[in-house]
């Protein structure tokens, strides 16, 4: 290697990581041979590495052509060009300067281990399925899939997007199952931006031309690697997002509302009671607080009077009007909801015991709202939580807003058309092509 070039390469790496404290270049010597070595030592396990490439060198009983040995090795690339090997010591690959011969050598190194280990899910609740889930190490991910799907005709295709912050990102499809158009549509849309920088999930959508404000979700999320298995049969396209623990199936369709894949792993009966009372659970949810409304403030003539009596009854006292005080009630049962989540779980079931049992009791004792409301708001909350993903729970959650307004301004009519126009909008969605009123995403069925 010319002594110019080599220094000159050396110097640029050196400036492009004059900042970075844990970029190390050092002289460094394999028996008899001097080489030069950089990595980054929050990546790179250098003694372990050192000594497991001593270790593989010692059978040799000539040591002149160590180089040539350690080039030859399966895990290694040589003369790699300079831009590249900027980026191979931000993965964590560690760079070889040999005093002659190559001009450089890349080796994967012993790297700091720095990954969750797979535990049980956090996010989800399995139930009568396998319990281990999704971690930050997208080929882990890859591989827990490969080991619940030994087929031949899962393809996995992989990209790097970004030009200033590079992530790499991982599509799944089961040839023969996927819709082909499907597929085409994703491959070109991560080709075409392949410099766009993903930093989130709302980045990677962008990328895929996916509509920023959407009510229901054009794609679903588990960490759950049972129930992206059967994302893949179901000829879904599942994406893997490096250092992100969840996979992301597309297209979504209706039936995710109800359709919880592990309930295939349950007796069939049992697996349709879940679904009919998750129907019944979303038909509650978007209708129960606009209901109220109606009945109690537009028209209460639709009412058995022995039921409007007991109604009214428990409204004595309530100094709000029906709206504002269903209103309020709503945005405290969010707010104990997001805390819920959002807290450590050592202190979110207190959370949850404060707002939902000594709030709700204050409320009621100080007049503030009514006692069916109570039940109205309660209901309507258990029904969110029984649907198949939290994702559609959050669009349940925002629609039933849409509803009490229409029900305030046109009471059962509004009620009626609030719902029309939702089963409206849901005709107008589409993803990659696949409408969202589709009753199955496999090649062959109705689209």
């Amino acid at each position: 290697m010319n002594t110019s070039t080599r220094e000159a390469k050396l110097a640029y790496i050196d400036q492009v990581f004059e900042h970075s404290s844990d970029f190390i270049n050092k002289e460094a010597y394999i028996y008899q041979a001097q080489i030069q070595v950089c990595y980054l030592g929050t990546l790179v396990h250098y003694e372990d590495t050192y000594d497991t490439l001593v270790a593989r060198l010692a059978h040799l009983d000539v040591k002149d052509n160590l180089i040539d040995q350690i080039a030859l090795s399966p895990s290694t690339r040589v003369n790699v060009p300079l831009t590249e090997l900027v980026n191979s010591i931000l993965q964590g690959m560690l760079i070889i300067f040999p005093q002659e011969g190559y001009e450089n050598i890349v080796m994967e190194p012993s790297s700091i281990n720095s990954s969750r280990s797979i535990v049980e899910a956090q996010t989800e609740n399995p139930i009568q399925t396998s319990l281990d889930a999704f971690t930050e190490d997208m080929y882990a991910n890859i591989s827990l899939i490969r080991r619940k799907m030994r087929v031949k005709d899962l393809y996995v295709q992989t990209y790097t997007l970004g030009a200033q912050l590079p992530r790499e990102v991982a599509i799944l499809y089961v040839e023969g199952q996927a819709d082909p158009k499907v597929v085409q549509l994703i491959q070109n849309c991560l080709n075409e931006n392949a410099s766009m920088d993903i930093s989130d999930v709302q980045g990677l959508m962008k990328a895929l031309k996916q509509p920023s404000y959407s009510i229901v979700p054009t794609y679903l999320t588990s960490e759950l690697p049972s129930t992206t298995k059967h994302n893949l049969m179901d000829g879904r396209v599942v994406i893997f997002l490096d250092h992100f623990p969840f996979s992301l199936s597309f297209p979504s369709i209706i039936s995710d509302f109800w359709d919880v894949k592990t309930d295939k792993d349950q007796p069939t009966l049992y697996m349709y009671l879940y679904r009919i009372v998750r129907i019944l659970s979303l038909i509650i949810a978007i209708t129960m607080p606009g209901l109220y409304v109606v009945l109690n403030s537009v028209n209460p003539e639709l009412l058995r009077i022995q039921l409007a009596v007991s109604i009214t009854n428990s409204r004595e006292g309530v100094p709000y009007p029906v709206l504002v005080e269903l209103l309020m009630m709503l945005f405290i049962i969010e707010m104990v909801i997001e805390a819920s989540i959002r807290l450590p779980k050592s202190i979110g079931p207190t959370i949850t015991m404060v707002g939902g049992i000594i709030l709700g009791q204050a409320v009621v004792q100080a007049r503030l709202v009514s006692y069916f409301l109570i039940i109205v708001v309660a209901g309507s909350t258990i029904a969110h939580f029984t649907m198949g993903t939290y994702m559609n729970t959050v669009s349940i959650r925002l629609y039933k807003y849409v509803v009490i307004l229409f029900c305030a301004l046109y009471g059962i009519l509004g009620l009626m058309s609030s719902i029309a126009l939702f089963c409206f909008y849901l005709g107008t969605i589409t993803t990659f092509e696949v409408p969202y009123l589709s009753l199955s995403t496999r090649r062959g069925k109705s689209k």
